[in-house]
């Protein structure tokens, strides 16, 4: 929780840096930061790069991805919002999993972490509630937050703005592959499930949420978008509530939720890392490869009136 806690101050700020971010991480601990910023037509962002070395270089490298249009959307708007979750846990992952390796538990796999940091995002038009609009294309976006490295992907955003999941907590979603969507591993229900002392819920996703934001369609949130730009499996950790939440509503922050979010990402991290779970079944995977072929074409925007996009 503390860590949670620090990362929410950090990222309240106003004057908030991806690299006032970088050095808060540099001094706490063993881990390579990098920080990219990508300024354009009166946008800009900073894009984080985080990497937290394991004990052993070629075990399973677990990505997470601290997913979200902006931390704020000044100055329309004061304070820190309902869609920084994505990145409060990212951040409070990583300060997390380096107080471990201070105390000598270094995780068993690299993990490799990403996010981005925008104070001054603009909101979009969403039913039912407005949504934060990611500065740049998301693409591009995807381009800084996925690595190729990442052998398997959590992806952590807030989803308070859907009528689905009418609980306040963490939902996952099933696995995305490539355009297939797959069951989610029992191991990862077992730990959502230990570590929120609940029974674990589940997102309910759609063919078209795991499509690009740029076909136009309608998507829930932008959870599964790092599946548009890997071969890897990616299982989205939403930040859920009761009620529905504007992206952009402020004073509505949960330490306790994102805390959960945390410390399941970091549990699969050892798990996966160890080579304790997988996120697919590589036997089914290859079934449904052999009986039904490539869905790969779900990752582009694919075909218009006109012909191909």
């Amino acid at each position: 929780m503390k860590h949670v806690i620090d990362a929410i101050e950090l990222l309240s700020s106003a004057h908030i840096t991806g690299e006032a971010v970088a050095e808060q991480l540099r001094a706490a601990g063993n881990c390579e930061v990098e920080v990219t910023r990508l300024e354009r037509d009166g946008a800009a962002t900073e894009f984080l790069s985080i990497v937290i070395p394991g004990l052993d270089e070629t075990a399973p490298q677990l990505g997470i991805v601290g997913r979200l249009g902006g931390i704020g959307a000044r100055p329309a708007v004061t304070g820190l919002v309902s869609d920084s979750d994505g990145a409060v846990v990212a951040i409070a992952a990583a300060f997390k999993l380096m107080a471990m390796a201070r105390q000598g538990d270094v995780m068993p796999g690299t993990v490799r972490i990403r996010t981005h940091i925008c104070p001054r995002a603009g909101t979009r038009p969403h039913h039912p509630v407005p949504m934060m609009r990611s500065p740049f294309p998301m693409r591009e976006m995807m381009s800084h937050e996925v690595d190729p490295r990442m052998d398997a992907i959590l992806s952590v955003d807030t989803t308070r703005g859907n009528r689905l999941v009418n609980k306040r907590g963490v939902a996952l979603t099933p696995v995305a592959r490539q355009g297939y969507l797959l069951r989610i591993p029992e191991t990862m229900l077992d730990v959502m499930g230990w570590v929120s002392g609940e029974l674990p819920v589940t997102l309910p996703l759609t063919t078209q949420d795991i499509t690009p934001y740029e076909n136009g369609l309608w998507h829930v949130n932008s959870l599964m978008q790092p599946a548009i730009v890997t071969g890897a499996p990616v299982v989205g950790v939403a930040l859920t509530a009761q009620t529905t939440v504007p992206g952009c509503a402020t004073g509505v922050t949960n330490a306790v939720d994102a805390d959960v979010a945390m410390r399941f990402c970091i549990e699969i991290a050892k798990l996966y890392g160890q080579g304790a779970m997988s996120f697919v079944d590589e036997t089914e995977w290859a079934a449904l490869q052999s009986r039904y072929g490539s869905m790969a074409h779900l990752q582009t925007v694919g075909r218009e009136s006109a012909g191909e996009a």
